[in-house]
């Protein structure tokens, strides 16, 4: 036990602002030319090329120049230094980074700062331009991040470029990216097309791209085209591909090689993208892997959890938490926690999830949306006051950034987040509010005035909702109009209905007591048809459908059994901890003194 003798001696204290005053203070003094000991000159001859600095500061923010004034150089006594190969741009951006620790990066300047940071020795400016680079990833870009990526020996960049590549390799394979992936050198094209996660249907298209590079850069040379062509797997080709004009080109050079390809199938690794197929998944507990369920094959498999990633997470989660999800047009899965601030994405190839910066604002009950690049969170609960929100959270893709958007006009109660006719849509029970981004505004959108809602989506540009069952109604946001569709089969012991577009199909899950019951709407008849039933009790209160890859997942055999069980209670459920009184009365959730 320590005594009052404890307090006596010297006391040591530290001023927790020295250290920013103290930055502050220095690029008071580098603004206004003050104590400068050292000229740094790029670009010699333009104007505006000149920047007086402190050789201690320059020395402590880079290894490079560190080197320079420290090691007893020719430069460290010399009143002006020119630095080569770095234009003044960069080198103002940089010398603001080294005075204050920030940095702005733009399409612009991204890839001359990478190039000047990594030459004097700038980590955190280089890896921030590699970041800025592969969240900006895109079909027109792509090909040209990759050469700059293997110029610079960056093998996390180039990493990053080639997946993109790969996923998009349907779209790259043909018009402009098909001339784009003609600009690799020969060892990046090789590099790509000899990737397993290439995602394309058929080898034949793989075929189609060798050749249009041979064509484009090695038409004379043999061993280059050669080179190229061993990357296809011949094997993988259908009778019908064979007997294709481009696929007979290719044999006919190869053959004057005397590597023929093979006529017989023999064992070659399938790409992931030959057996990709859309897929229902449901988020269930979060201490056990997600259900990927394909309702026309029967096939079930498992995907991760974030919280059982080791990496990620080490303790077990609390059972009552649940989750939000959303996916995008290119099939990219974001999820997020109900009871944490916690945000992930879904990496399709390893088979787990990154986590991405956390959510500003708690709050449980909540929905999630996507349209344009941005992910929107908004309704819920104050987890601690228990009252509703009517803050809109957005989240940039691109800068993997929070910010608060306009506000709902009211706090809701229960509704469905959509996005349709470049809007995103709050569908009530009774009340429809769309948010512009544009304008950054909330507007009035089509009155539902039914007294449920079980269900919205998406399905052929018109938002179908789920009112009381069995009445199912689309609404058409280019038109401001409804329209009755065709009633949806009745399951008395159904705990929850949900609406799921799959695909180019609409599926209605009707989840019963361990029994999931799949119907496909049939537009030519205006009805439903049944597709599949299975039972089980890991389906989660939580579906949405997307592209997976199921050579990247687990076995769903445990999700699965072959009755039903007729055991069990619905408390076994958490359908977002929701009540009818919850959902459908209150002031709070009112617009227009109407409820939502």
């Amino acid at each position: 036990m320590a005594s009052v003798s404890s307090f006596a001696g010297p006391e040591e204290l530290e001023d927790a602002n020295h250290a920013r005053t103290l930055m502050k203070e220095l690029k008071w003094l580098y603004d206004s030319r003050l104590l400068v000991d050292v000229t740094i000159e790029v670009e010699p001859g333009r104007q505006g090329a000149l920047f007086p600095c402190n050789r201690n500061v320059l020395a402590a923010a880079s290894p490079y120049f560190k080197s320079m004034f420290t090691g007893g150089l020719h430069e460290s006594t010399q009143p002006r230094v020119t630095i080569h190969d770095v234009d003044a741009d960069s080198m103002a951006v940089i010398v603001d980074y080294c005075y204050t620790g920030k940095v702005t990066v733009t399409e612009a300047n991204v890839q001359r700062l990478y190039a000047a940071a990594n030459m004097l020795q700038l980590e955190y400016i280089r890896g921030a331009c590699a970041s800025f680079m592969t969240r900006r990833l895109d079909v027109t870009n792509c090909t040209q991040v990759l050469k700059f990526a293997d110029a610079f020996d960056n093998p996390e960049l180039k990493a990053e470029a080639q997946a993109f590549i790969a996923r998009n390799f349907n779209q790259m394979s043909g018009g402009a990216g098909g001339r784009d992936l003609c600009e690799l050198d020969l060892g990046q094209i090789s590099e790509v097309l000899s990737l397993d996660i290439l995602d394309v249907d058929c080898e034949r298209k793989v075929c189609s791209v060798a050749l249009q590079w041979i064509d484009a850069n090695a038409p004379d040379q043999t061993d280059a085209a050669l080179r190229v062509l061993r990357c296809v797997r011949w094997q993988l080709l259908t009778d019908r591909d064979r007997d294709a004009p481009a696929v007979q080109r290719c044999f006919a050079l190869m053959g004057d090689d005397g590597d023929v390809p093979p006529t017989r199938p023999q064992m070659a690794k399938q790409r992931i993208g030959e057996k990709a197929k859309d897929m229902v998944l449901f988020f269930g507990r979060p201490n056990e892997p997600f259900m990927c369920y394909d309702p026309y094959a029967d096939e079930t498999f498992s995907m991760a959890s974030p919280f059982i990633n080791p990496a990620l997470h080490h303790a077990k989660r609390s059972p009552a938490e649940t989750f939000l999800a959303c996916s995008t047009p290119e099939n990219k899965l974001y999820l997020a926690s109900h009871l944490s601030t916690h945000f992930w994405r879904y990496d399709p190839i390893g088979d787990r999830w990154q986590e991405l910066t956390a959510r500003p604002l708690r709050r449980v009950r909540s929905h999630i949306g996507y349209l344009g690049g941005h992910v929107y969170v908004l309704g819920g609960r104050d987890p601690a006051s228990e009252a509703r929100l009517k803050e809109v959270e957005c989240y940039s893709v691109q800068r993997d950034q929070w910010m608060l958007v306009a506000p709902l006009p009211r706090p809701p109660g229960r509704m469905q987040v959509v996005s349709a006719g470049g809007r995103l849509h709050a569908v009530g029970r009774r009340r429809m509010l769309c948010y512009d981004p544009k304008r950054d505004q909330w507007l009035h959108g089509g009155s539902l005035r039914r007294g449920k809602l079980h269900g919205a989506c998406v399905y052929r540009e018109q938002i179908v909702c789920l009112c009381d069952v069995p009445v199912v109604r689309a609404y058409c946001p280019a038109r401001g109009e409804w329209r009755r569709m065709g009633d949806v089969p009745v399951d008395s012991g159904a705990l929850s209905y949900q609406l799921v577009p799959h695909g180019r199909k609409l599926l209605l899950l009707t989840l019963a007591k361990h029994r999931l019951l799949v119907h496909e709407y049939d537009p030519a008849r205006d009805g439903w048809r049944d597709v599949a039933a299975v039972f089980g009790s890991s389906f989660g209160s939580l579906s949405l459908s997307a592209r997976v890859y199921p050579a990247c997942l687990g076995s769903g055999r445990g999700f699965v059994s072959e009755e039903d069980e007729d055991s069990g209670s619905s408390a076994d459920w958490d359908f977002d901890g929701l009540t009818d009184a919850d959902s459908d009365s209150g002031s709070s959730s009112s617009f227009s003194d109407e409820n939502w």
